[in-house]
Formats: C-alpha cells, structure tokens, sequence
C-alpha cells in the first residue's frame, strides 16, 4: 500500500527562493509491520546471509562482578538493496547492504559518538548462493525490554525533497526562514523530515550538531545514511512544526490512539533515546569506514 506525505505549507523554490539551492532528496521508508522475505528491503527482517560466513556477535559485555559475558549475536536491524534504491552510493561490485547491532549502548567511532555498535555489510546479492536459513532469534539472546530491538518491517518508499538542518544552511538564512514564516502565520514543515528515511539531514534540536563531523578513519565528511525515530509523525504540535502533513493520507482514517494507529505511527516498536530520532551516518568517500551513530 502507498503511504503519501501531505503537501508542505509552502514550497521554497516558489516562495521563499533563498532557501531552494539547499534543498536534499530524501527518501521516508515508512515501515510498517509485516514479513519481509530474506532477499527483501525492510527493518528487521531476516537477511540475505551466506550461509558460509559466521553471524557477527558482541562480546563487550560484563555481569555485575565484571566478568565477561557473551559474545551474543548482534540484532538485525536494516537490509537494503540497490534495486529498491538507487539513491544508495554502492561501493563497486556491491548491491546489498545490510545494517546489525548490539542492542546495548557503547561507545562510537567518533570523538563524540554514544550510541549502538553498528556493522554494516555491502555485498553483491548473486554471490550468495548457499543462504543461511537458521538466523539468530533475539528472543533467545536478549531481553526484549531492550529498546533497540526492532519490529520486523516491510518497507513503502517516498522520493521527497527536504530543507537542512540550521547548522548546516549559510549565517543568517534559517532566522530569515524563520522570520518569513512568522510573517505569514506557517511553520517550518520542509525541513528535516522525520521518521525513517533514508538521506537528506537530520534534526539536532536536543544537542547541538557536533562540531567535527567527519570520518574517524580518513577526516572526509559524514553524511546521513538512516534516520531512525521513534515516531513516523507525531499527533500533537511538536518543536513549532505542523506535525499533521507527515501523518500519511492513507492512514488518516484510524482512530487517533487507537492500536492500529499505534502501529502506523510506531511501526519498528524501538524507542530511540528518549523517545526521539537518531542517525546512522557514513562517510562520503568510502561508506565501508565505520559509521556513526548519533541519537536526539
């Protein structure tokens, strides 16, 4: 089913042209709650894996005395393939990715990441031959109070366009931004998309965006790879934003608070932070370099 983003109350390349320039594509995944086939794209499904290659695992984990527990087997979080989105920059040879983690927090590869211990997978779908056909249940490893454990998903793409974060836009222009939607009685609702996606910028409301961000491994530019949030939209005015227009049209029937509506609105079941939005990025030359997770 298609999951339709409402239109913005205005549009920058029409009105408000100083802004345009900046503009990103993005891509809202809106998951929802399904199952997802092993060579499919979704959250939390199971994954296109060689049967030949052993399960990732995390050992960085302590009882109360310090004695080393595990290693358990990281959490499948993601699988993407470049047939469902061309947006993705595939290194050479590869058209899969495939995204695991720890559902714990640990330190990050970069001076001021806290957050998931994420391996990503860039693979060529073909070269899997032999896949793995008993993959490891999380049920079995970990409490499912954990909050970082997702909801198996399938996937429902939209090509949008989106407006930077303020850190991101030239001295002065998201307070003349601002100040022209004050004028006339609207809110910024282009900007920084939330729930799942794939691209484009993400919020820094709750911390400021850090002041270094680049690659750990080689100082080229970090850029977002998945924004994950704890809620595709929200039901009440949020930050300033009309969070109205990302409730999607088809599914502005259900009864507000209802299950089925909580399941639109938090289709992985993970809380993110406090219950807000985090971002996996990469870097911009070589996307195999460790990634970043950083939450809000």
């Amino acid at each position: 089913m298609t999951r339709t983003t409402a239109p913005a109350s205005h549009d920058p390349a029409l009105d408000f042209p100083e802004l345009a320039p900046h503009a990103r594509a993005t891509v809202r995944l809106h998951p929802r709650r399904g199952t997802p086939g092993p060579r499919d794209s979704h959250i939390g499904g199971p994954l296109w894996w060689p049967a030949d290659e052993p399960w990732p695992s995390c050992a960085e984990h302590r009882d109360v005395n310090g004695r080393q527990q595990g290693p358990y087997p990281l959490v499948t979080v993601a699988q993407l393939t470049a047939v469902d989105f061309p947006e993705i920059r595939f290194p050479e040879g590869t058209d899969l990715v495939q995204l695991l983690w720890c559902p714990e927090w640990h330190d990050q590869p970069h001076p001021e990441g806290w957050g998931q211990a994420c391996r990503l997978f860039w693979r060529r779908a073909a070269d899997i031959t032999e896949p793995l056909a008993a993959q490891p249940d999380p049920d079995e490893h970990w409490d499912r109070d954990l909050d970082m454990i997702p909801t198996a998903c399938v996937l429902h793409p939209e090509r949008l366009m989106e407006y930077p974060w303020r850190d991101e836009l030239p001295a002065g222009l998201a307070d003349r931004h601002e100040a022209w939607l004050e004028e006339r009685g609207l809110v910024d609702d282009v900007s920084t998309i939330p729930g799942y996606k794939l691209g484009g910028s993400m919020r820094w409301g709750v911390t400021d965006r850090p002041a270094t961000m680049a690659c750990g491994e080689c100082r080229a530019p970090l850029e977002l790879f998945l924004q994950f949030d704890t809620y595709e939209y929200e039901l009440d005015d949020c930050d300033g934003r009309a969070p109205e227009r990302f409730r999607p049209l088809e599914e502005r029937g259900l009864e507000p608070r209802s299950e089925e509506e909580r399941a639109a609105r938090e289709p992985v079941a993970m809380t993110v932070g406090r219950g807000g939005h985090a971002g996996l990025f990469v870097c911009s030359a070589d996307p195999r370099h460790p990634a970043p997770f950083f939450t809000q």
